[in-house]
């Protein structure tokens, strides 16, 4: 049996060598640079109809007919505000070229960075026992990295504008996290855990969930068991760190937190937000139905399907935890995947229970469990039985991400497709029914609004829509506002 290498000094040595590296040989394995290499050019392939894409959904609300992005005196007049840096992003954007292709392409580079940020951070993550010099970490790290980069799923963070806010944070903070653990190769180490600060700072400017990022640095020390005194001083560091980004919170206006009323009670939102995980969990097996606008259930608290499914998710935490010393990768999965998205599916209500980018930067541990179990199978050890299973992953995927890019090339196109998806829900078809009358598609739109009174009788916005419609303020482009039942950002 393999002596087993401490965590700690894994993660200061980068990947397990037992001696120390010289800086920039770190996570520098042999023959290990064409993954990233050809997992980008991947990328650029499978997003590049994406540059083709318009303004979607909140798109309008956030950019297009918001003022407050349009120059720099605007932006600089709401601060302190929320998410700063992500308005600072969409601001200069604007200032470039108010069209969507720079926006788009932004958002396409941001997830080119965000993939070659996380092969590195691959290089830290825990693996099974004896992979440390092995080529087994390799194929680990390259299908978790190819996973993370091409599965449709991504299309929310990257496709559609809005969801920038989710790939901009993950930016900052997987630089946060790096700096934190190349910190002890560096000759200024102090500098760069600084820098890790500043970084989550950062992440959390652009997109509060980023809150709980300092956390995962105690979920790559928790398997080592030999250096308690090392892990008592990294838990006050992370101690400190999370105060300090609370701090920021409070001082960027998020304190209305605590004096909203919540609209949904506690049980009631754990309820239907676990149903929601397991929804979006669903979605990672269904590239070809991927929806923008769901049609989830609300529970009015604990019923038996949410019950049963928060018992299964206890029951494979709990088992991962006693087994945390033998499969140390499957508790790292599993923790990183639930602490990612304890800020959005846990106490706070909103108003969408599940959004696919959500699961950006959240379900690289639900990748990396998946990637070291595969490259543990004896069926696929030899190497033309791998390389032709990575690159049949490596296919579907840019298919399917091609084709979900196609529904955002308008904003009808993107609607006819949600109402595919979710047929049942009213404000789908009201938002498709304007996107027609804005298109100048009168009995298309009609229907459409027509279709969200026989599911709803009572919604007002479709009503008024159908009767601005037939009054014809569309086709004098004197329509009214975008629906003000869109999402929040």
């Amino acid at each position: 049996m393999p002596r087993r290498v401490s965590a700690i000094h894994r993660l200061a040595h980068l990947g397990g060598s037992e001696e120390p590296l010289a800086i920039g040989q770190a996570g520098r394995e042999p023959d290990s640079t064409w993954w990233l290499a050809a997992i980008l050019v991947a990328v650029a392939l499978a997003y590049a109809n994406a540059l083709a894409a318009g303004f979607q959904f909140d798109d309008f609300n956030i950019i297009v007919d918001n003022p407050a992005v349009h120059s720099l005196a605007a932006w600089w007049a709401g601060m302190p505000g929320i998410r700063p840096l992500l308005k600072l992003s969409y601001t200069l954007n604007w200032l470039a070229d108010p069209g969507p292709i720079g926006f788009h392409a932004v958002n396409v580079l941001l997830h080119l960075l965000n993939v070659a940020l996380v092969w590195r951070l691959t290089a830290y993550l825990p693996v099974r026992v004896g992979w440390e010099h092995g080529p087994e970490r390799i194929r680990a790290r390259g299908l978790a990295t190819l996973l993370f980069a091409l599965h449709p799923i991504q299309t929310e963070s990257v496709t559609y504008i809005s969801g920038r806010s989710m790939s901009l944070m993950a930016a900052f903070g997987l630089a946060g996290l790096l700096c934190w653990l190349e910190a002890p190769t560096r000759t200024r180490p102090r500098l760069w855990r600084g820098l890790a600060l500043v970084l989550f700072a950062a992440a959390v400017a652009s997109k509060e969930v980023a809150v709980v990022l300092p956390l995962a640095l105690l979920l790559l020390f928790l398997q080592d068991a030999k250096e308690p005194s090392s892990y008592l001083r990294l838990m006050r560091v992370v101690g400190l760190f999370l105060a300090s980004l609370v701090g920021l919170l409070f001082w960027l206006g998020y304190g209305y937190l605590l004096t909203t009323p919540m609209h949904r009670g506690l049980a009631a939102n754990l309820a239907s937000e676990i149903h929601a995980l397991f929804y979006l969990l669903g979605q990672l097996f269904q590239p070809h139905a991927l929806n923008i606008d769901p049609d989830l259930p609300e529970y009015p608290g604990w019923a038996l399907l949410p019950a049963l499914e928060a018992a299964a998710l206890i029951a494979l935490l709990g088992y991962a935890w006693t087994t945390r010393r033998r499969h140390p990768w499957l508790f790292f999965g599993l923790a990183w995947w639930l602490l990612l998205l304890l800020p959005t599916h846990s106490l706070i209500p909103r108003a969408d229970l599940a959004s696919e980018r959500h699961f950006y930067l959240a379900a690289l541990g639900l990748y990396w469990m998946i990637a070291v179990a595969l490259a543990s199978l004896p069926a696929l050890r030899p190497a033309p039985r791998w390389i032709g299973m990575v690159a049949g992953l490596a296919l579907l995927g840019m298919l399917f991400t091609t084709q979900r890019n196609a529904d955002y090339r308008d904003e009808i196109s993107l609607w006819r497709a949600t109402a595919a998806r979710s047929p049942h829900k009213a404000r789908v078809w009201n938002n498709l029914g304007y996107a027609h009358a804005l298109a100048g598609q009168t009995e298309p739109a009609r229907a459409a609004f027509r279709e969200t009174l026989r599911l709803d009788p009572k919604h007002a916005r479709a009503a008024r829509n159908l009767n601005a419609l037939d009054a014809g303020y569309f086709s004098r482009r004197q329509a009214i506002p975008h629906p003000t039942d869109r999402r929040p950002p």
